[in-house]
């Protein structure tokens, strides 16, 4: 996370020392370490929000995609549909000709 070596790690501990006095140094210490605590949470949470809406983003395109493909489909299976039952018409029409049945009513 940062770059702090020894020789600035002791010059921060001494000025610590120096300003705090020793007394208190540990409860400075430890309210560091709690706010430090608080703001890897904070990032961590942050991060993972940010994950999961690139996520949910991701997915909504692929669904977008699919709902296309799935329309496609829809009307190809309309257009097939049509011309079958442009078919059955033609059908209809011979069968009127040299008989009373009904095709449709022959694949009933």
């Amino acid at each position: 996370m940062l770059d702090i070596g020894f020789p600035e790690f002791t010059f921060i501990v001494i000025i610590a020392i120096i300003v705090l006095g020793p007394d208190k140094l540990p409860e400075a210490l430890k309210a560091t370490g709690k706010m430090v605590g608080k703001v890897k949470r904070m990032w961590r949470d942050a991060t993972a929000d940010i994950r999961r809406e690139l996520e949910l983003e991701e997915m909504k395109e692929e669904m977008q995609k699919y709902k296309e493909e799935l329309k496609k489909l829809q009307e190809q299976v309309n257009k097939d549909t049509s011309e079958i039952n442009k078919g059955l018409t033609s059908l209809d029409d011979l069968t009127a000709m040299g008989n009373t049945k009904n095709f449709k009513d022959m694949i009933k």
